[in-house]
């Protein structure tokens, strides 16, 4: 679908409850509550209260990492924000000495963003807090279960803007 095609509308319902069961609605009601859900089971880790840092200041470190020295632009396309976001969140994790800004050598007017060594470090140790933090969630359903929702998040990569084939 072309960037500016929009996907057809689903049907609104009359009411609230309506179509409280449809695939549509289980997705806002779970998605958003789950995701909460997880990054408060991180907070309470070590490295996520020793770090102090918002789940978004955390999500700028992972894309750093994730894709080295990377323009602000980039990253707030990447997390789906404003670049003055971007630029906010930024200038606290450089304040806190997890990034550095340095000038792009393609365009004198932007700066890429880079982890430091302590950044670097940071965001994988938090990272793999989350990811256990992930894994105790999900322990509790059964194993036939956990496939189907690797099965469906898979599914689900497709709509997010970064997908691409060759991931």
């Amino acid at each position: 679908m072309p960037a500016t095609a929009r996907a057809p509308r689903a049907a609104t319902p009359a009411s609230p409850g309506a179509a409280s069961d449809s695939l549509e609605a289980q997705l806002i009601a779970t998605v958003a509550p789950l995701m909460r859900q997880l990054v408060g089971h991180a907070r309470r880790r070590p490295t996520w209260q020793e770090a102090g840092l918002t789940y978004q200041q955390y999500n700028v470190l992972r894309v750093i990492d994730a894709h080295g020295p990377v323009g602000q632009t980039e990253v707030a396309r990447r997390l789906l924000v404003t670049a003055p976001v971007v630029t906010r969140l930024a200038t606290a994790l450089a304040e806190a000495g997890l990034i550095v800004r340095r000038p792009d050598p393609k365009d004198r007017r932007a700066v890429k963003l880079a982890l430091t060594a302590s950044g670097r470090r940071r965001s994988r140790a938090m990272r793999t807090e989350l990811l256990e933090a992930a894994r105790e969630l999900l322990e509790p359903l059964p194993a036939e279960h956990r496939e189907a929702v690797r099965a469906a998040l898979g599914e689900l990569q497709v709509l997010l803007p970064q997908h691409s084939g060759g991931r």
